[in-house]
C-alpha cells in the first residue's frame, strides 16, 4: 500500500513540478511587467528631474535595478546610482522605445550571470519620452521555483509517510490477531485446552479462530475420549489378568508333577508379558495425546534404571556399565517419557546382548542424548530404521516382542522435539540413540521424579 501510494505521489508529483514550475516563472515575469508598466505610469505624469527618485523608490519596492533611458539610448537614470550621460544601448530598450512592452533573458558579462529585463516605453503627450527597465538575476526565479520543488517533495514524502502509517495500522490490525492465533496453533499440540480469542481482528481473523478453536475443542474430545477407553481397558484386563497370575502361583505351588509346575510358570510369564503390553499400549496412547512436558534429570533416572537392570543382567553374566557425561543433564519431556524410554532400550539390549551393555548420557549442543549399545548380534543396516515402526519386527528379533518398544522410545522421543535411531555399536552389535532437548530455565519438574 505505501509503494502504491509514493508511486502514484511522484507520478502526480513530476507533472505538477512542471506546471509550478512554469507557473512561477511566468507568475514572475508578470510581476515584473506589472511593476515596470506602473514605474512608466509614474513617470509620464512626472517632470524628468523626479526620475531618479521614483527609480530608487520602484528598486526599493522590487529588489529589482531600474534604469531610465532616452529616445537617444543615454542613460538618465539608475536606482543603483551609476555613471550617467552614457549610452545604454539594450535589445529590450529598443524596443520599447519603439512602443513596445518587452521582456527578454540574457547573460550579463559584468555581473556573471543571467538577468531578466522588462522594459516599458514612458510616454508623455503621446511621445515616448524614454523606457525604463527593471532587471533582476535570473537566480531570483530560480530559487523561487527551488523553494516550491522543495515544498512540493515534502507534500509528497509526508503523504507517503501517511499512507505508511496508516498501512501499518491496517495491518497490524489484521496481522496482531492472526499472530496470537498462529501462537495458539503451535501450542495446541501440547495443549489441547489452549483457545484462541474470537473477538479479535477483522472478521476473516475470527473466523479462523473460530475454527481453530472448534477443530481444537474435537480433537480434545477425542483423545480423552481415547484416554479413557485405555484406562477402562486396563482396569477391565489386569483385575482378571491378576486373579488368573494368583490362581497359577497357587497351582505352581501346590502341583506335584514338574511338568504342571513347568507349564504354570510359562503361563504366569506369559501373564506378566501380556501386563507389560497393556503398559506399552497405554503409554503409546499418552504419546498421541501430547502430555505437558517437565523437567527432567537424566542422571537420576538413568542411575535408577542401571540399578534395577543389573539384577537381571548379573544373574544372565551380562555386565553393565554406566558413563553420565559431565554438568546438568535436565532434559523437557512428558511425565515418565524419560525412564520408560530407557527402560525399553535397557530391556532390549537385555534380549540381545551377550557379556555387556553400555549406557552414555551426555550434553550434545542444545540437547541430551542418552544411547544403549550391547555386543548382541546387531541389526541389519537396511532394518534400523524400520525397527522404530509400531509393530515391525526384524528376522533376527528374539520370540515374544511385539514391536512396540522402540516405537514408544521414538514417538516420546519425538513428541518433544527430539530424536531417536540406531547405528552399530562399538562392538558389532546394536547401538540405539535418542536426543532429548535441554528443559528451558524455570521450567516445572516432574512431580513424579522419574
Amino acid at each position: 500500500m505505501t509503494g502504491l501510494v509514493a508511486l502514484v505521489a511522484v507520478a502526480l508529483a513530476l507533472p505538477m513540478a512542471l506546471i509550478v514550475d512554469n507557473d512561477q516563472r511566468a507568475a514572475f515575469v508578470s510581476r515584473l511587467e506589472v511593476e515596470v508598466m506602473t514605474a512608466a505610469s509614474i513617470m509620464a505624469s512626472q517632470p524628468q528631474a523626479q526620475w531618479a527618485v521614483t527609480a530608487a523608490d520602484v528598486a526599493q519596492q522590487t529588489g529589482a535595478r531600474v534604469v531610465v533611458v532616452d529616445p537617444a539610448l543615454q542613460l538618465i537614470a539608475d536606482s543603483e546610482q551609476s555613471a550617467l550621460d552614457r549610452s545604454f544601448n539594450r535589445p529590450e530598450i529598443t524596443s520599447a522605445l519603439a512602443g513596445l512592452l518587452s521582456s527578454d533573458v540574457r547573460y550579463s558579462t559584468t555581473l556573471g550571470v543571467d538577468l531578466r529585463s522588462v522594459a516599458a516605453p514612458v510616454v508623455q503627450r503621446e511621445t515616448i519620452v524614454a523606457a525604463v527597465r527593471l532587471s533582476l538575476p535570473e537566480s531570483d526565479v530560480d530559487s523561487l521555483v527551488a523553494r516550491t520543488r522543495l515544498s512540493l517533495a515534502g507534500f509528497v514524502v509526508a503523504v507517503v509517510i501517511a499512507a505508511a502509517l496508516v498501512a501499518w495500522i491496517l495491518a497490524n490490525s489484521i496481522s496482531a490477531p492472526l499472530r496470537r492465533v498462529a501462537d495458539v496453533a503451535a501450542v495446541l499440540p501440547e495443549d489441547l485446552d489452549a483457545r484462541a480469542e474470537e473477538s479479535e481482528g477483522p472478521a476473516e481473523v475470527r473466523v479462523v479462530a473460530r475454527t481453530l478453536n472448534q477443530t481444537a475443542s474435537r480433537l480434545s474430545g477425542i483423545v480423552r475420549r481415547q484416554q479413557r477407553v485405555a484406562a477402562d481397558a486396563s482396569h477391565h484386563l489386569r483385575t482378571p489378568l491378576t486373579g488368573i497370575r494368583l490362581r497359577l502361583e497357587a497351582i505352581e505351588e501346590v502341583a506335584a508333577e514338574s511338568a504342571v509346575r513347568r507349564d504354570a510358570g510359562a503361563a504366569i510369564a506369559e501373564v506378566d508379558r501380556l501386563n507389560r503390553r497393556i503398559d506399552q499400549i497405554l503409554a503409546l496412547a499418552r504419546s498421541d495425546s501430547g502430555e505437558t512436558s517437565y523437567a527432567i534429570d537424566v542422571r537420576g533416572v538413568v542411575q535408577d534404571r542401571v540399578a534395577q537392570a543389573e539384577l537381571i543382567a548379573n544373574s544372565r553374566g551380562i555386565s553393565v556399565t554406566a558413563d553420565l557425561g559431565p554438568g546438568d543433564l535436565v532434559v523437557r519431556s512428558a511425565r515418565g517419557a524419560v525412564g520408560g524410554a530407557v527402560d525399553e532400550l535397557l530391556g532390549n539390549a537385555l534380549a540381545y546382548a551377550r557379556t555387556s551393555i553400555s549406557i552414555d548420557a551426555y550434553r550434545d549442543g542444545s540437547s541430551v542424548r542418552i544411547d544403549v549399545a550391547d555386543d548382541g548380534p546387531g541389526v541389519a543396516e537396511v532394518d534400523r530404521p524400520r525397527i522404530f515402526d509400531r509393530f515391525v519386527r526384524t528376522d533376527s528379533a528374539v520370540s515374544g516382542g511385539s514391536g512396540l518398544g522402540l516405537a514408544l522410545v521414538r514417538e516420546s522421543a519425538e513428541a518433544v522435539g527430539g530424536d531417536a535411531w540406531a547405528e552399530e555399536g562399538g562392538t558389532g552389535g546394536l547401538r540405539v540413540c535418542t536426543r532429548w532437548p535441554l528443559a528451558t530455565p524455570g521450567e516445572a519438574p516432574d512431580p513424579t521424579r522419574r
